[in-house]
């Protein structure tokens, strides 16, 4: 119930991320006269992203992450069903590529970030890009660790078909950040574009 509870309030962490995202590219509060050019046409219908913000390609770097995350879910899973079968070494094979996996995602957010054509402090696409991909890659990294623990854990036999909640809570935490990053993708990468 615990770990239901902590996910939840995570989610709500990244509804205010995805509200702020949205409220500011579908209804911005700038006064129009303060801020003409950001405006275009007479109804003063914002432009989104703001002019001179050079946006990622959602076939990219993004798409890659999308690929890898979703294949970490997929071995995530295999890892979870091995644990409850028996099957320690089954179990070990799906940890250390879901491990890897969320390594890899994180050394290419990284590699995103460095490669940026904006600073976090350059507006509020920045602003609501940088906190809604910064929190889920903090997110990644946690769960990362998590699985790690989790890998250790096996490995000494600690996880059997009777006791592994501290895995199945780790796998619960990585298929929400899986779902949470498709959310992403698509407003933030796709959409947001």
């Amino acid at each position: 119930m615990g770990m239901a509870l902590f996910i939840t309030s995570e989610l709500m962490f990244f509804v205010a991320f995805f509200w702020a995202f949205f409220d500011a590219s579908l209804l911005p509060k700038a006064f129009i006269e303060d801020y003409k050019d950001v405006f275009s046409g007479s109804l003063g219908i914002g432009i989104w992203p703001p002019e001179g913000i050079e946006t990622f390609d959602p076939l990219d770097i993004p798409y890659l992450n999308t690929l890898i995350l979703l294949l970490s879910g997929t071995t995530c899973t295999w890892a979870h069903h091995a644990v409850r079968e028996g099957h320690n070494e089954e179990a070990l094979q799906g940890l250390y590529l879901t491990v890897f996996l969320g390594g890899i995602f994180t050394l290419l957010q990284i590699y995103e970030y460095q490669h940026a054509t904006f600073g976090f402090t350059e507006g509020i696409y920045p602003s609501t890009f940088y906190m809604a991909t910064g929190f889920h890659g903090f997110h990644v990294l946690v769960g990362t660790l998590f699985l790690l623990v989790c890998l250790m854990r096996a490995r000494k036999g600690h996880l059997t078909p009777e006791r592994h909640f501290g895995f199945e809570a780790a796998a619960w935490y990585w298929h929400f950040v899986d779902v949470i990053w498709l959310f992403l993708y698509i407003a933030i990468y796709w959409w947001g574009r």
